[in-house]
């Protein structure tokens, strides 16, 4: 029969390491995926014809706010002049 005891500290190791790293790599991928959003919502605005000024300002405006009142400085949706990727 063979001995485990060399298996069992290996595991133990490679799971005291592995959890950091996958935290690390996580939080990563989710900074990653916001940045995405961020680029995909300044072109749609920018498609929507939205000046510089009003697109800092709907990014600057927090997103976690809860509040059912409207924004008194963001301006309201534009309808898209063109679409904006073309086949």
């Amino acid at each position: 029969m063979r001995e485990i005891g060399p298996f069992i500290g290996l595991v133990a190791v490679v799971m005291i390491f592995s959890i950091p790293m996958v935290a690390i790599i996580s939080s990563v991928c989710a900074e990653a995926f916001k940045a995405w959003l961020e680029i995909a919502l300044k072109r749609d605005m920018v498609a929507r014809g939205y000046t510089a000024a009003e697109i800092t300002e709907v990014l600057r405006a927090k997103g976690d706010s809860r509040s059912k009142t409207a924004l008194p400085n963001v301006p309201p949706a534009k309808p898209i002049k063109q679409p904006i990727y073309s086949p």
